[in-house]
């Protein structure tokens, strides 16, 4: 009765541009909504801008730079092992840390609530999104759930897929991280082993 009812606070409750989006987005790419919510949850916490650098990637400079710009601007942010996760006050100081990093050609960065790569830019440009337009809740769920299908089209399995999405297969705890959020959406009766891509391949 408690996952019942966590499951209708969670999906149904609220603002409908909230709440709807899981919904009308996984039926339309054919994907379990718990599943997209779970990995909003493990990857921004529901933040949709949050920008997240991939610490190990960067060079002294580009650090130095990149620390400098974030005090300068009294933006705050972590430091954690492998990212630095920016925590922007409004949607324009999002944008101008997108731009920064952008302009600079920071090799990696993620943006907003599913925390979509910069990697996918030049694909996104051909369908007229820009990395700014990610900061909105339902183009980054979108674009995502894209991702997301594509990576089960190619492995065929819940773990490698969402694995996949996060960007390492093999060695890689995401799966699990993603699966103990799940678990908490799922009814009695289910098991994060169910398929969660329902789409006519």
């Amino acid at each position: 009765m408690k996952r019942i009812l966590l499951l209708w606070i969670v999906l149904v409750v609220g603002a409908h541009a909230a709440t709807n989006i899981w919904m009308s987005t996984g039926k339309s790419h054919g994907i379990d909504p718990r599943l997209l919510y779970a990995i909003s949850k493990v990857e921004s916490n529901h933040n949709p801008l949050v920008v997240s650098v991939n610490y190990k990637k960067l060079n002294k400079v580009q650090a130095d730079m990149l620390y400098l710009m974030l005090q300068s601007k009294d933006i705050q942010h972590i430091t954690y092992t492998k990212v630095v996760s920016i925590y922007s006050k409004d949607i324009i100081q999002a944008k101008q840390v997108i731009s920064f990093l952008d302009q600079n050609d920071y090799p990696s960065f993620d943006i907003g609530l599913m925390q979509v790569n910069n990697v996918h830019k030049e694909v996104l440009k051909g369908l007229k999104i820009s990395l700014h337009d990610l900061l909105n809740e339902q183009i980054n769920l979108n674009v995502a759930s894209g991702i997301l299908w594509n990576c089960y089209k190619k492995h065929r399995s819940n773990k490698e897929a969402i694995n996949a999405y996060n960007g390492r297969i093999v060695g890689n705890d995401y799966y699990t991280k993603v699966s103990e959020v799940l678990h908490k959406l799922l009814l009695p009766h289910e098991n994060s082993s169910k398929n969660l891509f329902y789409r006519i391949l």
